[in-house]
């Protein structure tokens, strides 16, 4: 399996260094579209989580002023 990581990681750079500068531009920019959309991917799987979570432990009622205001008097507290 490594082998073949390597090996396409390898062509992959072939092809890249074949490429004018203004495609190689277009390649990163690409690079960072996936990558922002990964992350996004995981910021929307952790909002799925939250919410269940609030669900399960019924405060999903509460909204993000009053999550703020009850985390301010907490920290207030302390």
């Amino acid at each position: 399996m490594a082998q073949a990581s390597e090996l396409e990681e390898r062509v992959i750079l072939e092809k890249l260094r074949a490429l004018s500068s203004e495609r190689k531009q277009e390649v990163l920019d690409f690079l960072e579209f996936l990558e922002l959309r990964e992350k996004s991917k995981a910021w929307l799987e952790f909002d799925e989580w939250a919410i269940n979570l609030a669900k399960e432990k019924g405060f999903d009622h509460l909204t993000e002023e009053d999550v703020a205001r009850i985390v301010s008097d907490f920290r207030g507290s302390r």
